[in-house]
Order: structure tokens, then C-alpha cells, then sequence
């Protein structure tokens, strides 16, 4: 079936806010209210299990591939949502507007680079190397996610990583030292900066419950028998059945709202990393 722009949209966005609500969410994660700095929070993970699955989903939402069949797009769900700030099928009085910076602002952040210091020691090596933060975050959420023998790939790319920065390291070598990476990326690089991910994929979230909210007070009418009862009226760019079910589901994930409050991060969190080179 060939699903027009709009109701690619309603599904993508369906999809992606459900994504992001799996990350950002109480059962995750818990705010501490910064008494110093009123507005601003500190973020910690329950246990580190729960950290390394927000490493894990966070990959998922801004790396892996989706269905192009039911979203139109080729990509992530950070592609999609990227289209979904083109297409605009739901824009009201420029509601889109919140989305549109809180894209842009965790692209900003994933394609940042400064210089990291990783002492490898399974593989004696000191390794400054530069690479963006995404990439990084390939390395390390892949490593949580699988076990050694389905980690030729990332160990390819960490072997490329250390060649182009003048480090002679054989690919074989590499599964031996992948302990030493996760110790300094997920429990010291990422645990760092889980205050401020934190908060650009809660912005995220929010940014797409400004951009739906006129639509879903016009869509919703409640039921004037029944106090509990209430449907929507679909607009009239939604017309195939399936993606009338979706926009059900967005609409019902719109009347729900985000898990967790708008907030900032911790200014002291959102500096370098101790693994680090201060910038000049």
C-alpha cells in the first residue's frame, strides 16, 4: 500500500515518539532538582543495567534503520523525524517549531568531536583520537547490546578509528580490548553526559507534543453520554485504514503527554569529560 506524506508522517512520528518514551521514562531514569541552580536537574540511572539499556535504545533512535515501507523514510528515527520537520503535515501557527530545534540541537551534539584519551591496556596503548560523538556511541552501545562474536563490525571500525589516528592495532586484537572501551565510554564518557542526553531527548518528546497538540484538540471529541468514552475525527489527509489506526495510537500517546517534566541539565554536566581534552 502507498501511503500518502501525511499518513507517512502520522506513522513515523507514532513510532519515534513511542521510541523516545522508552527512554525517557521513570522506570529508566529518576531527576534530581539541582538546590543551587532552581530549574536545572541532575539525572541518575537506577542501576547500571538500566544505563547501559538507555545507551542501547538511545542507538537505536539515532542509528539503526526503520521500515521505509511504512514511514517514507530510509534511516533512523531521527531521520524520520527530521522529515517530519519538512513535511509539516500537522503545523499549526508554526507548532513545529519546538521540534525543529530539539532535532537540531541532538544532531549538534551527536557530530561534535574533541580530542578523547582511551588507555587501552589489554592492547598497550595511550589512544588520543577525535571522532564524533555518534561514533562513540556505535562503539559502545553496540558492545552492550551483543556479544563478542557479533562484534567483528565494531571491532573493524574501532581497528580503522585507531589507524587513521597512527595507532598499529590488529583487527584480532581489538575483541580483547573492548572491556577497556566500555570502561571508559559507558561507565565514564556516557554516564557523564547521561544528564544532558537526557534532557535533548526529553525536549525531543515535548517538541513533539507542541507540534500535535493543536491537531489532537480539534481531532478529539469527547463522548457526551459517557464520561469515559471519547474517539477522534481524522483528518481528511488520513484516509487509508491502517494509518487511521496509527493516528489513533498518536493521538492517545498525545492525550497521555510525556513521561517526565521539562528540564535542564546541570550546567556543571555539560562541560568536557574528564576523558577529555579542554578545548583552548
Amino acid at each position: 500500500m502507498n501511503y500518502n506524506k501525511a499518513e507517512q508522517e502520522t506513522i513515523g512520528l507514532c513510532i519515534c515518539l513511542e521510541a523516545v518514551g522508552d527512554i525517557t521514562n521513570h522506570a529508566l531514569l529518576k531527576l534530581h532538582d539541582a538546590s543551587k541552580f532552581p530549574g536545572e536537574v541532575t539525572v541518575h540511572f537506577h542501576t547500571p543495567i538500566h544505563q547501559e539499556l538507555f545507551l542501547i535504545r538511545f542507538l537505536d533512535l539515532v542509528k539503526e534503520g526503520g521500515n521505509k515501507q511504512l514511514t517514507g523514510v530510509t534511516g533512523s528515527c531521527l531521520n524520520v523525524l527530521k522529515e517530519a520537520c519538512n513535511t509539516m503535515s500537522f503545523n499549526v501557527d508554526r507548532s513545529i517549531t519546538e521540534l525543529k530545534e530539539a532535532v537540531e540541537a541532538l544532531e549538534t551534539w551527536l557530530s561534535h568531536k574533541n580530542e578523547v584519551t582511551l588507555w587501552l591496556p589489554t592492547i598497550e596503548t595511550n589512544a588520543k583520537i577525535s571522532v564524533s560523538r555518534l561514533e562513540f556511541l556505535n562503539i559502545s552501545g553496540n558492545h552492550l547490546k551483543h556479544n563478542l562474536s557479533r562484534l567483528t563490525g565494531v571491532s573493524r571500525e574501532i581497528a580503522k578509528i585507531l589507524k587513521e589516528h597512527g595507532y598499529k592495532v590488529s583487527e584480532e586484537q581489538i575483541p580483547l580490548a573492548l572491556d577497556d572501551f566500555k570502561e571508559h565510554l559507558s561507565e565514564n564518557y556516557f554516564a557523564y553526559y547521561g544528564t544532558w542526553l537526557s534532557e535533548l531527548l526529553n525536549n525531543i518528546r515535548w517538541g513533539i507534543q507542541s507540534y500535535l497538540l493543536p491537531t489532537y484538540g480539534v481531532a478529539y471529541k469527547k463522548d457526551p453520554n459517557e464520561e469515559l468514552l471519547y474517539s477522534y475525527e481524522y483528518p481528511a489527509s488520513i484516509q487509508h485504514d491502517v494509518p487511521r489506526q496509527w493516528f489513533w495510537r498518536l493521538m492517545n500517546n498525545v492525550r497521555t503527554g510525556p513521561y517526565l517534566k521539562k528540564f535542564k541539565g546541570h550546567r556543571y554536566l555539560k562541560q568536557e569529560s574528564s576523558l577529555e581534552t579542554p578545548r583552548a
